[in-house]
């Protein structure tokens, strides 16, 4: 099965960010990615921010998490 994910949440100082990715696999793996993959470009500044030059530092929220099967 292929997937894309798409992450919306905040963060500290009032700051937005969105990830998106393309995952494969059997559910529940492909959940499990999805997550790992989120965290490692919100952490690694890889993250489509909402106020550039904020910074984006802990704790996260997440707000909205959308898994579509292609």
């Amino acid at each position: 099965m292929k997937a894309r994910y798409k992450v919306e949440g905040s963060a500290a100082d009032g700051q937005t960010w969105t990830i998106e990715g393309n995952v494969s696999g059997e559910l529940p793996d492909i959940l499990t990615t999805a997550i790992h993959d989120s965290f490692g470009q919100l952490t690694g500044g890889k993250a489509v921010f909402g106020h550039p030059g904020l910074g984006c530092r802990g704790p996260y929220k997440v707000a909205r998490f959308e898994l579509v099967v292609l």
